[in-house]
């Protein structure tokens, strides 16, 4: 996967990633340091409570810690631990913004849009938030849970599932805790349900996408001696049967898809690792959204983009609705944002056995889906 630093057409900015992460933690107030349009895109994606500063065009010219410092009293009455997020105008100005909350407890994350991607915001919140490792924490920490992603609920559960059937009890969920629990301190050893996410929490043992899940298992009985691995190994076994049976029953009336596939890194490659694995498929674009492209730069330029997916004439896209919107010939299943296909409720994860199972069930049904309106 090569790391070809560009812009992003679709993808958030640093600082909506450094909110998903602290929104994450409910007991934790966070205050957007910005204008309403700043507040008003993270709060559409993650639907959670947050606050603003709402600035306007004099408190730009003039000076906005007055402001700031009026925000943070006000929401620092409710006694419940503060966190403010900077966004790319105030951090432009460079005023000393921990000057507005010199009297009140307050953690202060320089995250604004120009820095980075989400990733990018997601480590600065995480760090900011400064967890400390805790040689005494009985459990393991749960890596990758992101409000931005999709699947970030059913991954969560997903994960948690699994650490029960072996045995193992979960200390911190980064992101998606209590801040006392986080407070508290994290455990030693920590898994990952997406790596795109990573809290630097910990020693990581492994990823629990469905392809990684036996080798991951594998580390943790080597820390966790106790832990009885039989149960998920072989329900994890039992799953890959059922996919080659209904991959395979596909394949005999259908030639292997074509595939095209954009999302983070993480589920990129574990979306085109699956699709070679079980379909037998040619994958022969991944963009991914955290680094760049294979193939082909994933640009400003969206005339680039809809170029490359037309060139490959793919019978599926996997990623959003962007892309499928490039080339509607292409049967498609959502896995990033923006996806406008489907009204999505209940909480399906990616991550797991459960979520090999959604990928290519979600997979075979698009393009079966295709096959019967051609």
């Amino acid at each position: 996967m090569a790391d070809s630093r560009c812009m992003n057409p679709v993808w958030p900015c640093a600082m909506t990633g450094a909110v998903a992460a602290l929104a994450g933690f409910p007991d934790l107030c966070v205050i957007i340091h910005g204008s309403s349009g700043c507040y008003y895109y993270p709060r559409s994606f993650l639907k959670v409570p947050l606050f603003s500063t709402y600035l306007l065009e004099s408190e730009i010219v003039f000076g906005t810690i007055d402001r700031l410092r009026e925000v943070v009293t006000e929401v620092a009455s409710t006694g419940k631990p503060i966190a403010v997020v900077n966004t790319c105008v105030p951090a432009l100005i460079g005023e000393d913004l921990k000057t507005a909350f010199s009297d009140v407890s307050a953690i202060f994350v320089d995250a604004p849009g120009f820095c980075g991607n989400a990733e990018e915001g997601t480590k600065r919140a995480i760090a900011a938030v400064a967890p400390a490792v805790s040689d005494t924490r009985i459990g393991i920490n749960i890596d990758g849970i992101n409000l931005l992603d999709l699947f970030w609920c059913g991954n969560l559960r997903e994960t948690e599932r699994l650490l029960g059937l072996l045995g193992l009890s979960v200390a911190v969920r980064f992101c998606c805790d209590t801040y006392k629990n986080l407070r508290s301190g994290a455990a030693p050893f920590t898994v990952s349900a997406n790596s795109s996410y990573p809290s630097g929490v910990g020693t990581n043992l492994g990823s629990l996408l469905f392809l990684d899940i036996p080798k991951t298992v594998e580390g943790l009985v080597g820390v966790f001696p106790v832990t009885n691995c039989d149960a998920v190994l072989a329900e994890w076994k039992r799953a890959e049967e059922h996919m080659y049976y209904s991959c395979d029953k596909y394949l005999r009336k259908y030639n292997p898809p074509i595939v095209v596939v954009a999302a983070q890194e993480s589920y990129a490659v574990f979306a085109k690792m699956m699709m070679e694995r079980y379909f037998g498929s040619d994958v022969p674009i991944v963009f991914a959204r955290d680094h760049g492209a294979d193939g082909v730069p994933y640009s400003a330029n969206s005339v680039e983009i809809n170029a490359a997916i037309a060139a490959a004439e793919p019978d599926l896209i996997i990623g959003s609705t962007f892309e499928a919107a490039t080339y509607r010939r292409a049967a498609f299943f959502g896995i990033t944002p923006p996806d406008r296909s489907r009204i999505s409720i209940t909480a399906r994860p990616l991550a797991g056995i459960e979520g090999g199972a959604v990928l290519i069930e979600g997979a075979l049904n698009a393009l079966m889906n295709r096959q019967k309106g051609n």
